[in-house]
């Protein structure tokens, strides 16, 4: 099992100075209290090691306590104890010439966010997420997105790649207006585009099977990508590549006047479906997109545990996207991925189904 041990807090938040030394042979960890009292900001510190804004998008700025001096400090370290290995983790974020500055250590060496995410990968569910089911479409797709860099890096260097050849398109139509240097560079991202399409649709594809195949007892929802611009992607690569290149080509005149690629992967739209109602989520009800949202965080983390990757899952607030009966159901669904599960509450009482299993911890 894949498990924190240790974690030491140095001025993250309401955090000033806070150790935790866990039991490992509980892999469910439920911290409670008041409001207030630091649970969210716990499991926000631990996922500052997968995302750089955390569960909550905080700035650096917003982590230093307020009421500290110019030249403090925040530091996080994390033990983590997977199968094979053993991880020390440690996070710094400190005050240069006014300006805040964030380290990665893996030891003593530095590392990036990405470099952890190769030895393990931290997933979490909070309400800051809730959101992601009404807001409109870029934040699904970023969502999406993110949910398939967790399973496939190489979808990660292919978006970045992207980004850059789109950059230097735009630097190249306003400045030089090279015309082979851009047929080239439209070449490339076409393909990446094509890429990018494919990868897509081919995970939703993989997480839509497992909620109909292995969440039967949450809400059904389905993923589907639509694009004005093309239905079909099998078997027409070549045709489809061609068409996103005379997109391209065809919209430079615009691009250099809006100073932005008119045409891209962000014409991909997402619909998420509530099969039991058969609409798309935006019209169900709050309730309902909750659920919606978690059969979809659960589905991500079975595709990781059928990949083999190691992963930590965080479930801020957790009862706030499940009612009380059916919180059985999602603790019978965690504990079959054989990793270990943090959550957090304002009541003890909340967990009462899993009291003789998890390590309690109570915030004050």
């Amino acid at each position: 099992m894949t498990s924190i041990e240790k974690v030491y807090i140095e001025n993250f938040k309401s955090h000033k100075n806070y150790s935790l030394y866990l039991d490992k042979k509980y892999k469910h960890i439920v911290i409670y209290g008041k409001n207030g009292v630091g649970n969210t900001n716990l499991l926000d510190s631990l996922s500052f090691f997968s995302n750089a804004k955390g569960l909550r998008g905080s700035s650096l700025e917003e982590i230093l306590p307020k009421d500290k001096e110019i030249n403090s400090f925040t530091k996080i370290k994390i033990k983590i104890q997977s199968i094979d290995n053993v991880y020390d983790f440690s996070l710094k974020i400190i005050k240069e010439d006014n300006k805040l500055k964030k380290k990665i250590l893996l030891g003593d060496k530095k590392i990036s966010l990405a470099d952890i995410k190769k030895h393990i990968k931290i997933i979490w569910l909070s309400p800051y997420m809730d959101k992601i089911m009404y807001e409109g479409q870029t934040l699904k797709r970023n969502f999406i997105d993110k949910m398939i860099i967790q399973n496939d890096n190489s979808f990660n260097k292919i978006i970045i790649s992207n980004k850059k050849d789109i950059a230097e398109r735009l630097h190249v139509l306003k400045n030089a207006k090279d015309e082979k240097w851009l047929d080239i560079l439209e070449k490339k991202i076409a393909n990446d585009f094509y890429d990018i399409f494919v990868i897509r649709r081919q995970y939703a594809e993989e997480l839509n099977n497992i909620i109909s195949s292995k969440l039967k007892n949450f809400r059904e929802v389905k993923i589907q990508y639509k694009n004005t611009l093309f239905k079909d992607l099998i078997n027409k690569k070549d045709e489809l590549i061609d068409l996103f290149l005379n997109e391209l080509k065809n919209k430079r005149e615009l691009d250099e006047i809006t100073k932005r690629t008119n045409f891209s992967i962000n014409s991909d739209e997402i619909i998420i479906l509530d099969k039991k109602n058969n609409i798309n989520t935006d019209a169900c009800s709050t309730g309902e997109q909750k659920s919606s949202l978690l059969s979809i965080i659960l589905a991500n983390c079975w595709k990781l545990k059928n990949s083999n990757k190691k992963f930590i899952l965080l479930l801020d607030e957790a009862t706030s996207h499940i009612d009380e009966p059916n919180f059985k159901k999602l603790f019978d669904e965690v504990d079959k991925f054989e990793t270990q599960i943090w959550y957090t509450g304002t009541n003890k009482n909340l967990f009462q189904v899993i009291e003789n299993k998890g390590f309690f911890i109570h915030l004050q």
